[in-house]
């Protein structure tokens, strides 16, 4: 019995064809499944040491799937089988992260739920599976994020260390990790044959990912992280990419990242064409992106090899948004644009900026006044200084965020600039679905005023449901709204508000 969503491996030893050839890890093998309705897949699968390959499979329709298996290598050319795909049981798994067809710059999951996507920065996050009791670290971080409204968490394939903390600076500085993605070390590595150990844990990070149903973000190379990688376009580089593609396509719950911070990548048509490679081995065909490269995206040889757009934009957060919306048919991500400091203030971080968590968190709000999903960072988890028992004041923030978000069909509402002027000299945002539902953001408080698309003559009563998003104070109110009407903060010292206006209609 197979679960609907859930990854389940097809296992094949063969120690003969494991010996005979110079490099198991360059043996081809896949699987061809058939489901219930007639559609036919193939998955390719990989090798995973002790004369074992495996084929990672993930079904998506409840029912009776067959399977066959095709190899040069007689041994494993010719297994077959049947699979019973049964009814998923964990409330948190929804199946694959897609672009919603009637909504393109928003998402849904495959059962159709539709998630308020928030990222969670935590690029070393495999480094504590190689501790005595990392596994139960990485399951006990991934269920607290998850409990706080993250739900995209972002994660290097591998990364060795970081320029900011080279070494290992204090106990929880997991760089460079203690094991290395391929054989051999950084230093002296062996790109032609992947490190299985690191794997396998890599493998039960991806399971605490999954099981708190947090889509798994992979970046699959990193620039800025001091790893020896195999030269662009070799045997080695596209082994690589299409181990790791092989390995995890079989989790419903990823999306593939061609590199963090790819803009350091000057040759774009090679960035093209390993998101090309990438595509052509993922059975499933997972969502692809790639993160911060204005060049690549913003050139139309280049722009449609994304199902959406990873961003790293640190200034005019919701106008860089909107301008993207306009260009772009396919959902944002800012995913970069702030770092909460430790408990100790601003001086307390591992990277040379830092923000306190307020001033993450208005950032984060702007970002979707934009209309746009954004992404978190906190100081303690986001690189290779990992503590994983920190609760931030961030989370709960961010939780209000998605919360209040969630009370909104935000997928019906559009950036309008024109509707909202304000007293506050940062202003105000708003997202609506005129005459229905309208979102306004005030990050300085104060007074905003609303001119509406409504007839001149049009008053109406609306429902404001007011929010204080630093502290989480929640209000109710009704006003009559006119074509031009002035909204003040209800509490007193002011502060930032946001309130939605709902017409009933």
């Amino acid at each position: 019995m197979v679960q609907q969503f859930h990854p389940h491996d097809l296992r094949f030893s063969s120690p003969a064809a494991a010996a005979r050839g110079p490099n198991p890890f360059l043996v081809d093998v896949r699987a061809v499944l058939e489901g219930p309705d007639g559609r036919r897949t193939a998955v390719p699968g990989f090798y995973d040491g002790d004369g074992t390959w495996v084929v990672r499979v993930c079904l998506d329709t409840e029912g009776e799937w067959q399977y066959s298996t095709e190899s040069a290598e007689p041994e494993l050319n010719g297994h077959s089988g049947t699979l019973a795909c049964t009814p998923n049981q964990n409330p948190l798994v929804h199946g694959a992260l897609l672009v919603d067809p009637a909504h393109p710059q928003h998402f849904l999951y495959e059962d159709g739920t539709r998630p308020f996507v928030l990222g969670y920065e935590a690029n070393w996050l495999w480094a504590l599976g190689f501790l005595p009791d990392g596994e139960q670290q990485m399951r006990r971080l991934c269920e607290r994020i998850a409990r706080y409204g993250f739900n995209h968490v972002i994660v290097n394939s591998y990364a060795h260390d970081t320029r900011w903390r080279e070494g290992t600076s204090q106990p929880e500085d997991y760089g460079p990790p203690p094991a290395y993605a391929w054989e051999g070390t950084n230093e002296a590595p062996d790109h032609t044959r992947m490190n299985v150990a690191y794997w396998r844990v890599f493998d039960a990070m991806m399971h605490a990912l999954f099981n708190q149903g947090l889509t798994a973000h992979l970046y699959l190379r990193v620039y800025n992280k001091l790893v020896n990688w195999p030269a662009n376009r070799s045997l080695a580089d596209d082994l690589f990419y299409k181990y790791v593609v092989a390995r995890y396509q079989g989790f419903s719950n990823v999306v593939w990242d061609f590199s963090k911070e790819a803009k350091n990548e000057p040759d774009k048509a090679y960035a093209e064409n390993r998101l090309s490679l990438v595509k052509a081995h993922d059975g499933y065909r997972r969502l692809v992106t790639t993160h911060d490269d204005d060049v690549f995206y913003y050139d139309p040889r280049y722009a449609s090899a994304v199902d959406f757009m990873t961003d790293q934009n640190h200034t005019d957060l919701a106008a860089k948004i909107v301008s993207q919306r306009q260009r772009f048919p396919y959902p944002i991500v800012n995913e970069e644009f702030a770092y909460e400091c430790g408990p100790g203030g601003l001086e307390d971080k591992t990277y040379n900026r830092s923000n306190t968590a307020e001033d993450h968190t208005l950032r984060s709000w702007e970002v979707v006044l934009g209309g746009g999903y954004p992404g978190y960072y906190y100081t303690y988890t986001a690189w290779d200084v990992i503590r994983p028992d920190d609760e931030p004041p961030g989370y709960a923030m961010h939780q209000r965020l998605v919360e209040f978000m969630r009370q909104t069909e935000w997928w019906e509402l559009e950036p309008h600039e024109g509707i909202i002027a304000g007293s506050s000299p940062r202003g105000g945002r708003c997202l609506a679905h005129p005459g229905r539902e309208y979102v306004v953001f005030a990050p300085g408080g104060g007074t905003v005023t609303l001119t509406l698309p409504e007839p001149a003559s049009s008053v109406k009563a609306v429902v404001c449901d007011w929010l204080q998003p630093l502290t989480g104070e929640r209000l109710q109110t009704t006003q009559q709204l006119g074509p031009r009407s002035r909204l003040e903060s209800p509490w007193r010292g002011g502060g930032p508000f946001v309130v939605r206006l709902t017409t009933g209609t």
